[in-house]
């Protein structure tokens, strides 16, 4: 029988992460608020936790931002799994210390059901870390979403969740929490990111669309987003403007995977409504712009807005890798973005140029090449390392390219230590690319 209750509580957990190193760049589990929102909506009792929330009291003391709003996380040296017993690197914990959370969850009487999200798949160690203190606790429901059970789900049922769930489809999710669970919950059209769970913030992110046109091999955002859509332009707008004047914001990030396509339609359009509202905003773009939709128009407009960082998805100038990333970008393409933007004014700091490293079958060679290429262009060069993504076809190439390495192992999925790299004098070699690309 459905449960009928009143008051029923729901708590939202944004897990530490335990990795090599983790920054704060523009880093919000945005689709997690979502979620929060459809049970606001269905008038749920909410709490929050996000463990990476750099805004919370513990950091008045400690948090030192650096540009943008961005900065470091308060961290924990961790004993390094087994796995990457090799890495010549420290591991750590970093987020807010558990004892925070464990007073905070302490203090919640009753909670009908525990909603964890996780990003990366090779960081499901806070995950696993959250699950069994909750558990210890309280008796309710733990259900995992994200990322990480989106790409690794039988792995992802057996470290203590009640129930996994793969995907971004809020209808497909009501539907299943209501059969696990027995609730009553109703599906919600217009949900939209429930920021009001966050007292500050030094930055927002937001959508104007999800998934992407494109099908790069190396790319899993299609296992998220089937299908590409835009979102509506007066909830976009509508969403910054009411949390810009809620936080007193400066900086926006996008998170969008396209974000330029159908730039005259829609983002253009979001833009000028925007900056009419607010003068004083940046502007950032942390996934890459595929570098043929920068016209010298798009450039200045650009420039007028107030976008401060801008990354072109480049990843190699070599024809098979072109022929991996859907030809997304050609040479004579790329020179045109560049002078585009010089055009209007952007300097080098403004500009970012992604190059991947560490793709099935690439050498070292293959990214130096790349990478000596772009020094004649006033841009800075950003080594984006491959993470092998389960259901892309580059996993799959991965796996009979190298059967011997553990790639189903989610923590061997960790783009930092360039998994399918394993010749001899590999990080003083990853070291000279890095240097390279900064000299």
């Amino acid at each position: 029988m459905p449960k009928e209750k009143d008051h029923l509580r729901a708590i939202f957990i944004n897990p530490p992460v335990y990795d090599f190193s983790a920054f704060d760049l523009w880093s919000k589990p945005y689709g997690f608020l979502f979620i929060v929102d459809l049970f606001v909506k269905n008038n749920w009792n909410i709490y929050y936790f996000d463990f990476m929330d750099r805004n919370h009291p513990f950091y008045q003391d400690r948090k030192k931002d650096k540009k943008f709003g961005c900065g470091n996380y308060f961290f924990q040296l961790v004993e390094k799994p087994s796995i990457y017993a090799s890495i010549p690197r420290k591991y750590k914990r970093f987020g807010l210390p558990e004892e925070i959370f464990i007073e905070f969850f302490e203090s919640i009487k009753n909670i009908d059901a525990i909603f964890i999200s996780c990003g990366m798949t090779y960081w499901y160690k806070g995950v696993q870390e959250i699950i069994n203190t909750c558990k210890k606790m309280k008796k309710a429901p733990v259900i995992l979403g994200g990322i990480y059970p989106t790409f690794c789900p039988e792995h992802a049922k057996i470290i203590g969740a009640d129930m996994v769930f793969q995907g971004a489809d809020i209808r497909n999710f009501v539907s299943r929490f209501n059969e696990y669970t027995g609730f009553q919950l109703r599906y919600i059209e217009k949900c939209k990111p429930y920021w009001q769970v966050y007292e500050k913030l030094s930055y927002l992110v937001v959508r104007t669309g999800f998934g992407c046109p494109f099908s790069c091999y190396y790319c899993g955002v299609k296992k998220i987003y089937p299908e590409y859509f835009l979102r509506d332009i007066d909830q976009v707008i509508e969403e910054v403007i009411e949390n810009v004047s809620r936080y007193n914001i400066r900086h926006i990030a996008f998170y969008d995977d396209a974000l330029f396509c159908h730039f005259e339609r829609h983002l253009r359009k979001i833009l000028e409504k925007i900056t009419s509202a607010y003068k004083n905003l940046s502007f950032h773009t942390p996934n890459g712009i595929h570098p043929k939709y920068i016209t010298p128009d798009v450039s200045f407009f650009l420039k007028d807005a107030g976008f401060k960082t801008l990354r072109l998805s480049v990843e190699s100038f070599d024809e098979k890798r072109q022929q991996e990333s859907s030809f997304k970008i050609c040479l004579s393409e790329f020179e045109n973005a560049m002078k585009n933007l010089v055009d209007a004014k952007f300097s080098k700091q403004e500009i970012g140029v992604y190059i991947l490293a560490g793709l099935p079958g690439q050498s070292i060679e293959d990214v130096a090449e790349t990478i000596k290429f772009l020094k004649q262009f006033p841009c800075e060069i950003k080594i984006a390392e491959y993470s092998p993504i389960p259901g892309t076809i580059d996993f799959e190439l991965s796996r009979k390219l190298y059967p011997t390495l553990p790639l189903d192992e989610p923590l061997y999925q960790n783009n930092s230590i360039f998994p399918l790299w394993n010749f001899e004098g590999k990080w003083e070699k990853i070291n000279w690319l890095k240097n390279l690309a900064k000299s």
